[in-house]
């Protein structure tokens, strides 16, 4: 389940997206207000999953929140499943979270769309002005919900079911047959690269942070992981912009609400070019509530035009305040961002011609004494592990589980011999797929 924290930043940075629909206060108990939710719902379902944000009015450029206005009734999961099983169908379950504005300290309900359905929702009945009866409708650039009007956009339509279909039937078949991917060890003129570019990109990244002090979130105190990538007989981009244009279409799919290579519009933590690269360090101070950021909160990330990715972040469990940093490591969370990691960087992939595999590495540190939550015998006595791998685009598409459980069972065994259990890692890849 998608955490308040992950959410956060549809509130605190909001910016619609082909995933992300923003709309005033609504009054559920209306026929037309319900149509309006139900149409962003039709459309951000048949998109492949997405964020309704209410609360929000444009003033300009900008989307500002604003106060819930005290005669209109409150809006509850009920009244959204509600408004939604009245017009679509199939019928589909959206599940409700609340998250507050950092400024207006407003509590703004955040509807999510799940991501895994297999047909297009169409509309049951019409609204004059709203909605048509018996129609589809999908998010196209603007953003806006519409009709298909093109063959393209009914045919990326019914792809994504497709998808989502061979999806379950390729869970099924593992689940017969429990058949097992083993990712590759990159080619050593590919790893070497790799390596190379990760160990640029975190010294770029300890620049960043030198004059932080020790103990700053920004600085990862109690330790952190790093993921690097590179697409493999990729042909450049044409320059930095066309980088940060095809990080955006990478992006049009959101797993999380603090995603692998973040976008930000607040000056300072939006992407900027540096050199050769597009990057973005979110670690910056650059708010009154900065402090208030946890290490899992303040990534930095690279991209260059050869198609290679790094990015750095603190571990979430550092930032709980009912525990000591530095003593746990969750069991979950390596598989669903590596997991995360890898299907952003073969969207990334799907924009550059010549792409033959992606090489992996993936870094751990400090953990030592570190225990797996759930599991309290089993600690670790290692301090650093690195695990490498290569995977096709193919092999992400159609066996991520089988990839991912191969690529982090070293890790898991740094933990007293602690065996990786597949179903674990399908039950992670499952929720990240359908946030629900």
């Amino acid at each position: 389940m998608v955490s308040i924290r992950e959410l956060q930043p549809l509130i605190s940075e909001p910016k619609e997206e082909l995933s992300v629909e923003y709309k005033d206060w609504l009054d559920l108990t209306t026929n037309e207000h319900r149509a309006i939710l139900a149409k962003a719902a039709i459309a951000l379902a048949n998109h492949g999953g997405g964020f309704i944000v209410l609360g929000f009015a444009e003033q300009g450029p900008e989307l500002q929140s604003r106060a819930h206005p005290p005669n209109l009734p409150a809006i509850t999961q009920d009244s959204v499943n509600d408004a939604i099983r009245r017009y679509a169908t199939p019928e589909f379950h959206c599940r409700m979270d609340k998250a507050k504005h950092p400024n207006t300290n407003e509590e703004h309900p955040i509807v999510v769309v799940p991501s895994d359905l297999t047909v297009p929702v169409m509309s049951t009945r019409g609204c004059p002005g709203v909605i048509a009866q018996n129609r589809c409708y999908i998010r196209k650039p603007g953003p806006r919900s519409e009709e298909p009007q093109t063959s393209e956009e009914w045919r990326n339509l019914l792809n994504r079911c497709i998808q989502a279909s061979r999806q379950d039937m390729l869970e099924a078949i593992r689940a017969i047959l429990s058949g097992r991917v083993e990712p590759q060890n990159p080619e050593t003129e590919a790893l070497r690269e790799l390596q190379t570019y990760c160990i640029q990109a975190r010294e770029r990244w300890e620049e960043l942070v030198e004059n932080h002090p020790e103990e700053s979130p920004a600085r990862f105190p109690h330790g952190y992981y790093e993921m690097g990538f590179s697409l493999v007989g990729a042909q450049p981009a044409n320059g930095r912009a066309e980088v940060r244009d095809r990080l955006t279409v990478a992006r049009r799919i959101k797993l999380t609400g603090w995603s692998t290579f973040l976008e930000m519009s607040t000056p300072g933590w939006a992407p900027y070019a540096h050199e050769k690269f597009v990057e973005a360090w979110i670690g910056r101070s650059v708010r009154p509530d900065w402090m208030e950021r946890d290490p899992a909160h303040c990534d930095f990330w690279r991209a260059s035009m050869n198609g290679n990715l790094y990015t750095i972040r603190g571990y979430k469990e550092d930032g709980l305040a009912r525990i000591r940093a530095g003593t746990i490591f969750d069991v979950n969370i390596p598989v669903r961002r590596i997991a995360e990691g890898l299907l952003f960087v073969n969207r990334f992939g799907e924009t550059f011609d010549g792409v033959e595999e992606i090489a992996i590495q993936c870094r751990f540190t400090a953990l030592n004494g570190r225990r797996l939550t759930c599991f309290d015998d089993y600690i670790s006595s290692t301090d650093e592990v690195t695990l490498t791998g290569r995977a096709t685009p193919l092999q992400v598409q159609d066996n991520l589980a089988e990839i991912l459980y191969s690529l982090l069972s070293p890790l898991y065994e740094c933990f007293n011999f602690f065996k990786l259990p597949f179903n674990l890692v399908e039950e992670q890849l499952t929720y990240l797929r359908r946030r629900l």
